[in-house]
Parts: structure tokens; C-alpha cells; sequence
């Protein structure tokens, strides 16, 4: 028996070693000063923040033209590309009683036009694309969550998963302060999600956990079975000397992508699968992976 279990684990753990992951192509597309980089669907524009979020700036990685998105109420610090390609932003404005206001807003990159989609109100508020559309989420108001198909996202202590227009209030993991960083799975099946102070974890959209992953930091799906994430090292800005690791949804694997003495920070991943990331320095990359068995 003893001899069968030993040869069980050795078996698992070279299914596990052939796993690897290969950098096939790391362009750099910004020199300096550029954060918070993100990659529209297709992989032709490129959205990133000023170095302190007072400014918002679209590339076209065809022309290699910039244009300058927003420069009113810190618009770099919470930005994203919707699910039309459209870019969405949020805005702080602080009255005459020095209360925050925030609201989002939707940037055409064909026409300029841009327009207020979530009005003005206290509290947190964030764009969060779904499966379907882009959904605008409050603490106090919200917007097409009902549209915008299979999509998650946290407010402070609470997790929140829209299914088939059915909002649902998740709390999978105990003894935690807040959430972070929910996605969905690309078909639908799981959730990851930082928990403060605990680490990065994947659940069913029920709730059970299904793994739990260590401490890592801005997750988000490459695939349905792969995530890329940011070393625990710091916190997510420019002066965190992190790098970026590729690891199996189930924990059962994990490698190390970059190993920059400016350090990799601050991942994200389009449809097509592409890896954008940022320096300490704000030197944008584009990486691609294959992963192989």
C-alpha cells in the first residue's frame, strides 16, 4: 500500500511538472510614466493612466497616435474597456462641503463623444464588464447590471455575482475585511477574487470554494483554467517590485513569467489572450503565452 500511495504521488507530481508556460513575444509599446495598462478586445488601442491617475490616455497601436481621454477627477484610477470597445471611467469631484463625489463616464474612441452614464453620488463606484455588456455599480445607484449578463464584483466586505439578472451576496471566505478583484471564468463556471489579508481564491458561482491559490495580487483569468497575477510584494503601485506568475486555477501549478530588476506589475488580459503590464519605471508590455502540457 505504502509503495502504491508513493507511486500515486510521484505520478501526480510530474503530471504537475510537465505544465509549462512559454513567453513567446514581449513588446514594449510606452517607454515610461504609463500605468494601469489594459488592451482593448481586439489588441489594437491601449488605455493607461498618467502616473498619479489626474489623467487618462488612449494609444492607437496602429497609427502609435495618443490622445488624452479625461483630465478631470482622477480618471486614470479606475478605468476599463467595455464590452463594445468603449472606454469607461470613473470621476471624483469634491463639492463646496469637500464631500467626494464620484460618476461614470463612456468614451467613444471613433467620434470623442463622451458622456455621463452613472450620475453623481457618494460612495464607491465602479464600470464592471459582464458577459453580455458593461454593467455601472454603486453603493447607493446602479446601472444595466441586468443587461450586461454573467458578472461580479466587490464592494468592501460583499461579493457580489449577477446570474440570468439575479443578484447574489457572496462571503466564501470567513474573517475577512473585503474583497478585491472578482472576475468571472471566460465561460461562465467560476469566480476569482482576492481576500484581504488571506490571498487569492477561485470559487463556484455559488460560493464553495474550489482553491485556494496563496498571496497574489490584481488575478485575472487568462483562460478558463489559468491565471495571471502580480507577486505579494508591496501593493499594486509603481513602487512595488513585483513580478508576474502564471498559476492553475486548481493549485496545482504555478511559474514565475518575469523576473525584471524594475519589477512586473499590475497585469490584465483581453479576449484575444494578451498579457499587458507595466514597469516600476511605467515602461508598458504586451506578453503572449503558450501553455503546454
Amino acid at each position: 500500500m505504502k509503495k502504491l500511495f508513493l507511486l500515486l504521488v510521484a505520478g501526480l507530481w510530474l503530471t504537475a511538472a510537465a505544465k509549462t508556460a512559454q513567453v513567446t513575444g514581449d513588446v514594449t509599446v510606452v517607454d515610461s510614466a504609463a500605468y494601469f495598462p489594459q488592451l482593448n478586445a481586439d489588441g489594437t488601442r491601449l488605455l493607461y493612466s498618467s502616473t498619479e491617475g489626474d489623467a487618462l490616455y488612449l494609444k492607437d497601436l496602429t497609427s502609435q497616435e495618443t490622445r488624452v481621454v479625461s483630465r478631470e477627477g482622477m480618471p486614470g484610477i479606475d478605468a476599463i474597456f467595455g464590452r463594445d470597445g468603449e472606454v469607461c471611467y470613473v470621476t471624483a469631484i469634491s463639492d463646496k462641503n469637500n464631500l467626494l463625489y464620484r460618476s461614470i463616464h463612456r468614451f467613444d474612441p471613433l467620434t470623442g463623444n463622451d458622456r455621463i452614464v452613472l450620475k453623481n453620488q457618494r460612495g464607491a463606484v465602479h464600470a464592471i464588464k459582464g458577459s453580455r455588456g458593461t454593467a455601472y455599480v454603486g453603493e447607493h445607484k446602479s446601472a444595466m447590471t441586468e443587461k450586461a449578463g454573467l458578472l461580479a464584483w466587490t464592494l468592501g466586505p460583499q461579493l457580489y455575482v449577477v446570474s440570468n439578472g439575479v443578484q447574489r451576496v457572496l462571503q466564501p471566505v470567513s474573517n475577512t475585511v473585503g474583497y478585491l478583484w472578482a472576475a468571472v471564468s471566460p465561460d461562465g463556471s467560476k469566480l476569482l477574487f482576492v481576500a484581504a489579508g488571506k490571498g487569492l481564491y477561485v470559487c463556484d458561482l455559488q460560493g464553495k470554494i474550489l482553491a485556494h491559490l496563496g498571496k497574489y495580487l490584481m488575478p485575472c483569468w487568462l483562460d478558463n483554467e489559468h491565471i495571471v497575477a502580480m507577486g505579494h510584494f508591496g501593493n499594486v503601485q509603481r513602487h512595488s517590485a513585483s513580478n508576474l506568475y502564471l498559476l492553475s486555477a486548481d493549485g496545482s501549478f504555478s511559474q514565475q513569467l518575469t523576473d525584471l530588476e524594475d519589477g512586473a506589475i499590475q497585469p490584465m488580459v483581453n479576449e484575444q489572450g494578451h498579457v499587458t503590464y507595466t514597469t516600476k519605471s511605467g515602461q508598458v508590455h504586451i506578453m503572449t503565452l503558450e501553455v503546454s502540457e
